[in-house]
């Protein structure tokens, strides 16, 4: 890959793609940055030479971002935040005035338990951020952190390379759930029981021997995984419709327990806990506003 000088572009440009990017319209980009729109349309043919690509098309939608446009779009608003910062002579992020988006990855299980209560506190303290928000899993989280897919994930990850930082959101434990008539689900729920049910197993990998079945095993003994699901979200309604059981984490449970009126007990042995973590590039360590949504998602961790 050829060297970038940056002495030969000019940065300007970035301000008009992310005007682009937040309008899509080119004359309200113009406006929104006090330009002319012919002035707009030269900066976005010098966009697209730069980039070798189209960047935005015109529909009768408006300007319409290519992928490479929406890949780049929070990288370059997240410049831009940091020069405005850097230019206020400070580091400090106001989120009632931000219009900076972050890109998070979460599996459906974090994004269950802490996605509602993230929106709950933009809408509240930051209604101009947005949230990009890219699925992952503990296989895949840190190596999206380190290609700069995403800028901050949240659940259960291997320990981070020293590159890395790493904060604890809570640990997680688990129960037993199923549907609220279920015949066998009493409490206390014992072993000879909960070892003749018919059970449904959470992989995203697709595979039916899992965290329980590997706590069974040392003790010799085994269950019968009836279903093997690759999606979180899919656990409190299949059970619901059926006589299948799942041991899965606590919280995974408790917006859907009431709603769908399920039968929730402790299971027959012990299982241990799994932390929750959220986890960044140390690259974002002085970021104002990165350490401001990594607060948010601090205290969220504290109280669910």
């Amino acid at each position: 890959m050829s060297k970038v000088h940056l002495a030969n572009v000019d940065l300007n440009l970035l301000v008009v793609f992310d005007a682009l990017a937040a309008e899509g319209h080119a004359t309200r980009a113009a406006e929104r940055i006090g330009l002319t729109q012919p002035a707009v349309s030269h900066a976005l043919n010098r966009l697209r030479a730069l980039f070798n690509d189209p960047l935005f098309v015109r529909t009768p939608r408006g300007m319409v971002p290519t992928p490479l446009a929406q890949d780049i779009a929070p990288s370059v608003r997240s410049i831009l935040e940091r020069v405005e910062g850097l230019l206020r002579g400070g580091r400090a992020f106001d989120p009632a005035g931000s219009t900076r988006q972050f890109v998070l990855g979460l599996s459906d299980y974090a994004a269950v338990v802490l996605l509602p209560r993230l929106t709950a506190r933009l809408d509240r303290e930051a209604p101009g951020v947005s949230l990009v928000v890219r699925n992952t899993s503990r296989s895949v989280g840190l190596p999206m952190l380190e290609d700069g897919a995403v800028e901050l994930i949240a659940g259960n990850f291997p320990e981070p390379p020293t590159h890395m930082r790493e904060e604890l959101l809570y640990e997680e434990d688990f129960i037993c759930a199923g549907r609220g008539d279920h015949p066998d689900l009493e409490e206390p729920l014992d072993l000879e029981r909960y070892l003749a049910l018919r059970h449904l197993q959470v992989s995203l990998k697709g595979d039916p021997f899992g965290y329980v079945d590997a706590e069974l095993r040392e003790r010799g003994l085994a269950r019968t995984v009836a279903m093997t699901v690759g999606h979180f979200l899919m656990a409190p309604l299949l059970v619901n419709a059926s006589n299948l059981v799942a041991t899965e984490p606590r919280r995974l449970f408790g917006p859907f327990a009431g709603r769908l009126k399920l039968a929730v007990v402790a299971p027959p042995l012990d299982i241990p806990p799994f932390r929750v973590v959220q986890t960044w590039h140390s690259r974002y360590d002085q970021d104002p506003g990165h350490a401001w949504l990594r607060g948010v998602l601090q205290e969220i961790g504290a109280t669910v």
